[in-house]
């Protein structure tokens, strides 16, 4: 059976630090806690209350808000049980929590600092939760050289260094990884100097024109990324042999899950390289990037995001739990488009389509099943409306005509004749 974090806290977890020191899988852990919903639970920056121990939260009234998330609720009630009766885990403080979500700025960031009693900090930046606006921010990466939630990260890591005593972790998982190595390369040389390590799960990596204007190089000694077999998210704007490839228990988009990595003994289960399928979606993908000019992404961007604005529910909880409702509201959001805009969002998707294609070719045997196997029931659901659609339309179109060929003929009213 592959082991997962899960047993690595029943394993270990009554293994303090000083016993087995501060690891990866120890980030790990902490980055995909940092995805709990701590809203007026752990104290924030402006707080008057200093931290709060898991022993505080799980008495809190509102415990339960920290699983709202229905996609990974058994998984992440679990971790915190484990956590919590722990003697590794047993004793962490919680502490400068920040949730930003904003429309209009088009931004979804939060981060918290984990301490522990031997003297470890870590500072956890959440990757793109359930908030469609969060994956909105995403998809700026492309067009923006700083996206508002990089520049909060930066401003997170200035702020919560000025109360750490001593050095600490950065880290995070997806977008969270991001931001790590994001608010560490562009953090002044003296709160570099006290980064012990900077962890990125999965994360993308900083554009390649940006990376000098942040002082990548600065601390890219301190950086350990770790990406998945079949890593996609990961690997986005990623040029440099920094990463390190985990083994997984699922196939295609589902190894970004952490529950999904897997762990052999105190450290993870390794892969030589990425997968055949991994290298030729990110290679389309990247190709495909470069051949769209900063108002071709612009707009690309605006119209696939306008199609998610007709879900009733924005969020992916809501998508994930009803998916041919999500995908009707959707397709009928494309439909009121304007046809302008509609033939541009087909043409570009054609184009990374037909990359995709000839990246593909040869490499059927080598994997490339693996990617689309994890979105093969999703293009199933999608034909199913479109058919569904198209017969709707077909009966419409028969019940007119059938209900002109019973109306009576129009009476031709008397023209009157004017007798003066």
């Amino acid at each position: 059976m592959a082991e997962t974090v899960l047993e690595y806290l029943e394993k270990f977890g009554s293994k303090t630090f000083k016993r087995l020191p501060f690891g990866e899988v120890d980030a790990l852990i902490l980055s995909q806690f940092s995805y709990l919903k701590f809203d007026g639970i752990v104290p924030g920056p402006d707080d008057v209350n200093s931290f709060v121990t898991l022993s505080d939260i799980k008495n809190h009234p509102r415990f339960n808000d920290l699983f709202t998330d229905k996609r990974y609720e058994k998984p992440n009630r679990k971790l915190f049980n484990l956590m919590a009766e722990s003697v590794r885990f047993g004793d962490l403080k919680l502490d400068w929590y920040v949730n930003i979500i904003g429309e209009e700025r088009e931004i979804q960031f939060s981060a918290v600092t984990f301490s522990f009693p031997e003297g470890i900090d870590y500072v956890a930046y959440r990757g793109t939760d359930e908030n469609m606006v969060g994956w909105k921010e995403d998809a700026n990466l492309s067009i923006m050289d700083e996206i508002p939630g990089e520049k909060e990260a930066v401003k997170y890591l200035k702020d919560v260094s000025k109360v750490l005593k001593g050095d600490f972790y950065v880290g995070g998982h997806s977008k969270g990884g991001l931001n790590a190595i994001y608010a560490s390369s562009a953090a002044p040389a003296s709160i570099k100097k006290r980064i012990m390590g900077i962890y990125s799960f999965d994360g993308p990596a900083i554009r390649e024109d940006v990376r000098e204007k942040v002082d990548y190089k600065g601390v890219r000694d301190k950086y350990h990324k770790f990406v998945p077999k079949s890593s996609l998210i990961g690997m986005i704007f990623e040029t440099d042999d920094i990463y390190t490839v985990v083994k997984n228990k699922a196939a295609g988009i589902l190894q970004h899950d952490p529950y999904n990595w897997i762990v052999d003994g105190i450290d993870f289960a390794y892969e030589e390289s990425l997968s055949k399928s991994a290298e030729v979606v990110n290679t389309a993908m990247a190709n495909w990037l470069k051949g769209l000019d900063k108002d071709a992404r612009t707009r690309f961007i605006d119209c696939v995001f306008e199609v998610a604005d007709a879900c009733e529910d924005n969020d992916l909880v809501s998508i994930a739990l009803n998916p041919v409702k999500s995908i009707r509201q959707m397709m009928d959001g494309y439909d009121r488009m304007d046809e302008g805009q509609r033939n541009f969002l087909k043409e570009v998707l054609d184009g990374l389509i037909k990359n995709a294609g000839g990246q593909a070719k040869g490499e059927f045997q080598n994997g490339w099943g693996e990617f689309t196997e994890s979105v093969d029931k999703w293009i199933v659901m999608v034909q199913g409306v479109i058919e569904e659609k198209q017969a709707a339309k077909k009966a419409s179109g028969k019940k007119k005509t059938a209900e002109s060929k019973k109306l009576p003929a129009k009476n031709k009213l008397p023209v009157k004749k004017n007798n003066k």
